[in-house]
């Protein structure tokens, strides 16, 4: 495979530069046990990192492929700005029998990196970092992506709540449960009939391993399988720091349950065990449910990130549990998909006692707006 590639690079793709070195080797650096898809880097003959390529291993993945070079080519030519440091779409070809991306190789250490590392998340000033780094990089992306607005009306949230809702039933499941959240969910949003919202650039995987950082700032951005333009600024805010939460305990393998730095890590754990038994689901609690420095810091996060574009706070009492729904549906994953399931059965179970819902404990009050009592 890495020789066809090779071969098919020098001798000049559709869309590369013939003008660069020759590509002479390249290594597997993504490969997991049921991925549909591998990762090689690629050298030039002066041993210089020179490209990056993706390559299906079943058919099913070709989708993700052609919509990550879709997005990378609409995204860098209409906001070049805004994609500094997000990879260049080379070239889109079959090679030896595989469906290949190859994009221009992007600078950094994965935020994971720091994450994993002895003591990092136990110390609130380098998580309170990354963060920061985070929301810089997440500000100025959606700042320069900002294209249009959607105006929340019946027409808008039908299609944001009927949508989500029509897809989830048909691919994830549905019971009584789902039901009410979802008609719920179509309900509170009208209170806020008249608000505009910003259409912004979506990554659509804003999460630690796909955030390359040096000097402590966020240099690369990469995966953009899930990008699209013309979105709102919900996912990717929710995104980082829900991701950021779920794996605070893998970074202490063998503590038995205990993260230092996060005394409320295992708070309630026995209780939420009803919601099911996926891995993130302790960590998802914690971060949303729980008081401490790490959940200020995700509430935090949202706040100032929806705050700086325009966007009510009330309205992550709608948005949040139809990030969860999306998140169930975006990996042919059993595992992730059940898990996002009993994440969103547990947030309606909990809602109460949370601030994404409860107004008394976010410092904000939905049931004002429009009038209507939720």
């Amino acid at each position: 495979m890495i020789d066809a590639l090779l071969t098919w690079l020098n001798d000049g793709c559709a869309e590369g530069d013939n003008r660069r070195p020759r590509l002479t080797g390249g290594v597997v650096a993504g490969l997991y046990r049921n991925s549909s898809k591998v990762t090689l880097i690629l050298f030039d003959e002066r041993g210089q990192l020179a490209a990056v390529a993706k390559a299906t291993r079943r058919p099913s993945a070709e989708a993700a492929l052609m919509a990550e070079y879709a997005a990378l080519k609409e995204l860098t030519s209409t906001a070049p700005e805004a994609m500094q440091g997000a990879p260049l779409p080379i070239a889109l070809e079959r090679v030896d029998g595989h469906l290949v991306l190859v994009e221009s190789p992007v600078p950094g250490e994965p935020m994971t990196a720091r994450y994993y590392s002895p003591g990092h998340t136990s110390d609130a000033s380098r998580v309170a970092r990354d963060f920061e780094a985070a929301e810089g990089w997440l500000e100025r992306f959606q700042r320069k992506t900002a294209n249009d607005e959607m105006v929340i009306d019946s027409v808008s949230i039908d299609a944001c709540v009927d949508g989500v809702r029509s897809r989830y039933r048909r691919e994830i499941g549905w019971s009584g449960l789902e039901e009410e959240l979802f008609e719920t969910l179509a309900r509170r949003a009208l209170a806020f009939e008249g608000t505009r919202l910003p259409r912004v650039g979506v990554h659509g995987d804003f999460w630690m391993g796909n955030l390359l950082m040096a000097e402590g700032r966020i240099v690369g951005v990469v995966d953009w399988e899930l990008a699209r333009l013309n979105g709102l600024p919900f996912q990717d805010t929710f995104k980082f720091p829900t991701s950021y939460g779920f794996y605070l305990d893998r970074a202490y393998p063998g503590n038995d349950g205990v993260v230092p730095g996060h005394s409320s890590w295992g708070r309630g754990r026995d209780r939420w065990a009803r919601y099911g038994d996926w891995s993130n689901l302790v960590g998802f609690r914690y971060s949303y449910f729980e008081q401490g420095w790490f959940p200020t810091l995700v509430q935090q996060f949202i706040e100032r990130q929806l705050a700086r574009a325009g966007v009510p706070l009330g309205l992550v009492s709608v948005f949040f549990p139809l990030f969860l729904a999306e998140q169930a549906m975006t990996l042919d994953d059993p595992v992730f998909r059940d898990g996002y399931r009993s994440a969103l059965l547990a947030f309606w179970g909990e809602r109460e006692s949370t601030w994404l819902w409860n107004e008394e404990k976010a410092g904000f009050s939905v049931r004002t707006l429009g009038g209507k009592d939720l």
